[in-house]
């Protein structure tokens, strides 16, 4: 009994009493060290595409540019034309038909330096001796036989400032004249235009050829 009674009054005596006031907040303690990055997140899906913006305004004009240099001088050339009347010479007992076609064009700088090409269309035969649109360059030979005749007919071309002389002569001296169905025409071309033609061989005896280059008009 009476160690129970210590027991109670031990108990009472050290139970706890009434909480005091809380006493001031202590000082703030050091940071502490920076931690590791994380890991970087997976990138997330694309987002849809924005509306395309307006149009801006158009700008000023620019300024014109400078002229380029002259190019080559273009070729000259001639319509068909049919010589108006033919005179008869007889040289060396040989007849000779000739016409001149004036050409003021043809100058003396053209001589030294260019050409003159002279293209003829001798409608005046029958196709079967001349075919119907065929042009070629002077001087022409056409041989060709009527009966038990045969004949060599020459046509050439004699250029000179100013001028150009068509002779005609075949090898028989039967003619007495010329038809009016044969056409001439003639292509002046200057030294620039000429050398650009040599560059790329043209063959100026191929009248479609120098045609088609030069872009001549029928």
């Amino acid at each position: 009994m009476l160690l129970l009674m210590a027991v109670v009054l031990f108990a009472v005596s050290c139970s706890k009493g009434p909480a005091g006031p809380e006493g001031p907040a202590g000082a703030t303690g050091p940071t502490g060290a920076t931690g590791s990055t994380g890991a970087i997140g997976p990138i997330g899906p694309e987002g849809p595409a924005g509306a395309t913006g307006a149009t801006g305004a158009k700008g000023a004009t620019g300024a014109t540019g400078a002229t380029g240099a002259t190019g080559s001088a273009n070729v000259i050339y001639s319509a068909w034309i049919t010589p108006s009347s033919w005179t008869k010479d007889t040289v060396f007992s040989v007849y000779h038909f000739y016409a001149n076609i004036p050409a003021s064009l043809i100058t003396q700088t053209i001589l030294d330096q260019g050409v003159v090409m002279v293209y003829g269309d001798l409608a005046g035969y029958t196709s079967t001796i001349w075919p119907t649109g065929q042009v070629s360059e002077l001087p022409i030979v056409v041989t060709y036989e009527e009966g038990t005749t045969t004949y060599t007919d020459t046509w050439s071309a004699l250029v000179t400032l100013g001028n150009i002389k068509i002779d005609f002569v075949d090898n028989v001296n039967l003619y007495n004249g010329i038809s009016n169905a044969h056409e001439f025409r003639y292509v002046i071309i200057p030294g620039a235009a000429l050398a650009a033609a040599r560059r790329l061989n043209i063959n100026f005896n191929d009248y479609n050829a120098v045609k088609s280059f030069y872009k001549l008009r029928d």
